[in-house]
């Protein structure tokens, strides 16, 4: 089945829309890596940029998961609180950049009345701190980070609490994710979701999902598409 039916399919019965955050609707991936790599860098542990993708951003293994794979002799929440104040630095200083076919998303997804919301692997202030300054945090009803949760991805409760706060049930959200654990997360929260290729998760297996789009244009797109008259 094309994209485009998939799509339309997905779109029949839902009202809201929850974005992960981070690589889907800024790019700031790399900024995590920056904070990250500063953190250990200190310790005396170089990481692995390309290693980082896979095992950090897409399968979601953190700080334990790099500590556990080089026998470091480092506590990892020790290895945050090192790395969270770099990295909130650079939230507020707007470096951090919003992907433009983002905005085209949230703006059509608007124009047709979806509650939208954020459910995100970051802290909440940081989120904030930038979505505030680009001037579209109006644009989300919640705003989920992973202080907010007992459990962060692929742990459910933060789409089960994005949900929770739009006040709608988690079948008739739809999530936009770039990663497994949000992919998880997502259904095993009860909800379907488009996982999208971006420059950092290029190739790696998004399959789980129940629509891969090769990048956010592609999505802008359809969307597009779905929802131009005639």
């Amino acid at each position: 089945m094309e994209n485009s039916r998939i799509l339309e399919n997905l779109f029949a019965n839902k009202t809201a829309v929850i974005f992960d955050f981070d690589n889907i609707i800024v790019d700031s991936e790399p900024y995590h890596f920056r904070a990250y790599e500063k953190a250990f860098a200190e310790k005396g542990h170089k990481i692995n940029r390309e290693e980082y993708w896979v095992e950090w951003t897409f399968n979601g293994g953190g700080a334990e998961g790099e500590i556990n794979r080089y026998n470091l002799k480092l506590d990892p929440d020790y290895m945050r609180s090192k790395k969270d104040p770099v990295y909130s630095y650079f939230c507020k200083s707007g470096k951090i950049k919003v992907f433009p076919a983002a905005l085209e998303i949230i703006k059509t997804l608007k124009k047709n009345k979806f509650s939208l919301a954020i459910a995100s692997g970051s802290y909440q202030h940081d989120i904030l701190s930038i979505i505030e300054a680009k001037g579209i945090e109006r644009n989300f009803l919640a705003v989920i980070g992973k202080d907010m949760v007992p459990k962060p991805k692929p742990h459910p409760a933060t789409y089960l609490k994005a949900s929770s706060e739009l006040g709608i049930q988690p079948s008739k959200c739809l999530a936009i994710e770039d990663a497994q654990k949000g992919i998880i997360s997502a259904h095993e929260a009860g909800m379907e979701v488009i996982a999208v290729e971006t420059a950092v998760t290029k190739g790696f297996n998004l399959k789980d999902a129940d629509l891969v789009v090769s990048n956010l244009e592609e999505l802008q797109r359809l969307l597009e598409d779905l929802f131009t008259p005639g």
